[in-house]
């Protein structure tokens, strides 16, 4: 680890003895208190060396006045009366190891070199002490509900514990492939909105594909594997690490120093993997929170409209809702309730409102019941199908036999109304089913969508059931052919339908056959 090392000595050719000696490090030299206290308030020292000069240089003293300014020093006394006495004392006031002057360059560097290693440890042991509350900050995430409330506390706990000036988080984007800038510190807004990096890619896409964290620490930066990739040179040190939950890479965490001569350690790394860990298991609580609820609202909307084993395999298409469409074969229901409109003229709307959603309970079981779609309410009248999106072995067979139940349960709810109210006593009801082909799926727009049925057999069948009456269900001759082995059906003849360019060949279902008798 490179260390700044500052030197208090008022003997400039000592000085200069003991810097060529200790090359390989930093060292700053310091003639008086005044200039060793300012050092340290300015800049991270981790060792200082005080050569011991009473009275002018009381060495344990000055040492003690530098603690103060940067506490967890590392010191080396230095003194031409090195005895035992004098040992103990050094080590008493913190000193990691005395030298004896005129000094021996080689032990003066192992002398130094422990005094370093012990400082490394003493940081280290302090950073560890600071991983076990890292553990509560699980709670602030999960307390989190968005992810940018995640992002944010995640970049806070690393600016806490770190102190970096740069820190970015960057989230893998399924749709594109790509890993994005989700949440900054330290970085130009329009660099943050540009980034786009895919798995593999420079450093980060690398931490991300392979899972693996990557410190890059300033002198080492030209040995590594990603050199060529370093292009910011002010880069003091850089940690890259994976937002990970099992076997899962959510992202990566990104952090570089850049104002500061530390650099990142293995203890670093630990720090972070608690962290990122927590902010991951956040991160994909939320994703999973809110994949349930946009899940449970599809289920409810999907619900007013189609049978719940419908909802089911809409939601498990995984399709754009926009695209959801295809041109089908279906059976098409069609009800309408006949002089309805004189009731509105005549009676409580309140009233007429509880006997429409009785009528439309009733119809909506029912078409459930058969395995068919509600596809819409429209006022007094109600359209379903048959046949899709759940396919149907007999559709024809199921959407007559939902027809037939919902007749009988309608003369059972007029006769009830009619007791009430004699106005009641002329509600009739027109039932038509069709079969052919059909457009079914949504239209609309991204903010309102319709899922319906479009198609000239829906026209047949609103214009057949205008032409009903006393509840007879008209069907036409594809329909007949289906159902022929389960109903009596009398021919109607041909009808010129309002709309409908030719004729069209009537059936109604008179009543049920009894089944056939088991071998």
């Amino acid at each position: 680890m490179k260390s700044s090392v500052l030197l208090l000595t008022t003997d400039d050719l000592q000085a200069d003895a003991i810097i060529s000696a200790l090359a390989r490090l930093t060292v700053l030299h310091c003639r008086n208190m005044d200039e060793a206290v300012a050092c340290c308030q300015n800049q991270r020292i981790c060792l200082v060396l005080i050569v011991d000069d009473p009275p002018a240089f009381e060495g344990r003293r000055l040492f003690a006045e530098l603690g103060a300014v940067q506490p967890g020093l590392a010191g080396v006394l230095l003194s031409a009366s090195a005895d035992n006495g004098l040992l103990h004392c050094a080590l008493e006031a913190g000193f990691s190891g005395l030298v004896e002057l005129p000094f021996n360059p080689a032990y003066l560097i192992r002398v130094v070199n422990q005094a370093l290693e012990r400082f490394r440890l003493q940081q280290e042991n302090t950073r560890l002490r600071t991983l076990l509350p890292l553990y509560s900050l699980g709670e602030q995430f999960l307390a989190a509900s968005t992810e940018e409330e995640i992002l944010e506390r995640l970049l806070d706990a690393v600016d806490r514990q770190t102190g970096a000036s740069h820190t970015s988080v960057m989230l893998y984007n399924v749709r594109d492939g790509c890993l994005h800038i989700a949440a900054a510190r330290g970085m130009d807004p329009a660099l943050v909105q540009s980034i786009r990096l895919q798995p593999g890619d420079q450093i980060a896409g690398w931490v991300f594909q392979e899972g693996k964290p990557v410190i890059l620490n300033k002198e080492e930066q030209g040995a590594s594997i990603f050199s060529p990739l370093l292009q910011q040179p002010d880069i003091v040190s850089a940690i890259s690490f994976p937002l990970k939950i099992r076997k899962l890479i959510l992202g990566v965490l990104n952090v570089s120093q850049k104002e500061t001569d530390e650099r990142f350690s293995d203890a670093d790394n630990e720090m972070l993997s608690i962290i990122c860990s927590q902010a991951a298991i956040a991160l994909e609580n939320v994703r999973s929170l809110h994949q349930l609820a946009a899940t449970t609202r599809m289920r409810t909307m999907f619900e007013q409209y189609v049978a719940p084993e419908v909802a089911e395999l809409l939601l498990a298409q995984h399709a754009d809702l926009m695209e959801l469409g295809e041109i089908k074969d279906v059976t098409v229901l069609f009800a309408d309730i006949r002089n309805f409109t004189r009731l509105v003229q005549r009676l409580d709307l309140q009233a007429l409102r509880a006997f429409l959603n009785e009528f439309f309970q009733f119809f909506t079981e029912e078409v459930f019941e058969h395995r068919g779609t509600v596809d819409k309410f429209m006022g007094d009248a109600v359209l379903a199908v048959f046949g899709a999106p759940v396919k149907l072995d007999q559709p024809n067979l199921a959407a007559a036999q939902a027809a037939w139940a919902i007749k009988g349960k309608f003369k059972a709810l007029r006769d009830q109304w009619s007791a009430r109210y004699e106005e009641f006593e002329g509600v009739d009801l027109g039932i038509a089913v069709t079969s052919g082909t059909v457009f079914l799926g949504n239209i609309g727009s991204a903010r309102r969508l319709d899922y319906t049925v479009i198609g000239n057999e829906v026209n047949i069948a609103q214009r057949m059931a205008a032409e009903s009456s006393s509840c007879r269900i008209y069907i036409t001759d594809v329909v007949r052919q289906d159902i022929d082995g389960w109903f009596a059906i009398k021919e109607m003849g041909e009808m010129q339908l309002r709309g409908v360019e030719t004729k069209t060949l009537v059936f109604c279902i008179d009543s049920e056959k009894e089944p056939l008798p088991s071998v």
